[in-house]
């Protein structure tokens, strides 16, 4: 009775468990799978119990992505050896080669004939979570933009792509300054123009946080006509937010061009900083003058 109640618990565990299982015989072969095996793999039961594990469901590797299934095969340790292997990695083909931890763990049938379980581990919430740290990584918590580090190396990857294609860009550096910057309405102000930066944009454009107060942008196949144009959807948005009266304290927004035909691929961002500090920014306007 005590085996049959163990019995019922471990065929519980083996259709619920969030990690994959699969049980393979002495010819390397899938007679068992659990269904979160099938998840993890993207292998049905039914096409999959007979085939030989490392044909196409999971290649076993070590730490430096080696395989083992020629030289060193876990699941033969298992069986022949009655060894546990129990820091892998297995290869999966079916998920376009993602690598997850695995364990490979001795076991025998009821009849007493060798067994190897291949544990998978199911470690989706552990990679949503390294996606969510790459994301504040990548993103500016204020502005909503590129945070500055991960926007400097999608600006070197876009310059020297365009430069090989021959391709026209602009970039467009925008600045604040004002009362407000100083007070407690300092973060709504950078989050609007951080919005309205965004929603100017296309999506093959690029925006980042540069500083405290200062966004870059690079426009692709842009001149200078476009950067402009960009600049008065970008004022017109602000505008309309201050035309509510969010804002008690006064700001003001500033822009400066660079374009490759008159500054190079290499020159862009320094060029609009220049004419940013100069004053010549070629902009429709300036948003937000004390007093208005």
């Amino acid at each position: 009775m005590a085996f049959e109640i163990e019995r019922e618990r471990l065929k519980e565990l083996f259709e619920h468990t969030s990690d994959g299982v699969m049980v393979i015989d002495r010819a390397l072969r899938i007679v068992a799978l659990n269904p979160a095996a099938e998840r993890l793999t993207a292998s049905a039961a039914s096409g999959s119990v007979g085939m030989r594990v490392c044909s196409e469901l999971a290649v076993c590797q070590n730490a430096e992505g080696f395989e083992l299934c020629e030289t060193a095969c876990p699941g033969v340790a298992a069986l022949e050896r009655g060894e546990s292997h129990p820091w892998l990695e297995v290869n999966i083909p079916g998920r376009g080669g993602r690598v997850a931890p695995a364990a490979c763990i001795p076991m025998k049938s009821i009849e007493g004939a060798p067994l190897a379980m291949i544990l998978i581990r199911d470690v989706s919430d552990r990679a949503e979570l390294e996606e969510r740290i790459l994301s504040i990584e990548r993103f500016d918590r204020v502005s909503g933009l590129y945070a500055r580090a991960y926007f400097d190396d999608l600006y070197r990857r876009e310059i020297k792509l365009a430069e090989r294609q021959g391709r026209v860009l602009a970039a467009v550096i925008t600045a604040l300054s004002g009362d407000a910057l100083d007070g407690p309405e300092a973060d709504q102000v950078i989050r609007v123009v951080g919005d309205a930066i965004r929603a100017s944009l296309r999506k093959v454009d690029l925006a980042g946080r540069h500083d405290y107060q200062t966004f870059a942008m690079v426009l692709l196949d842009t001149d200078a006509a476009g950067a402009a144009s960009l600049i008065s959807r970008i004022e017109s948005k602000v505008a309309a937010i201050r035309a509510t009266g969010a804002f008690t304290a006064p700001f003001v927004v500033r822009h400066g061009i660079g374009t490759v035909g008159e500054d190079g691929y290499g020159g862009l961002l320094r060029a609009a900083r220049q004419r940013l500090a100069r004053g010549t920014t070629r902009e429709p306007g300036v948003i937000g003058r004390k007093g208005d």
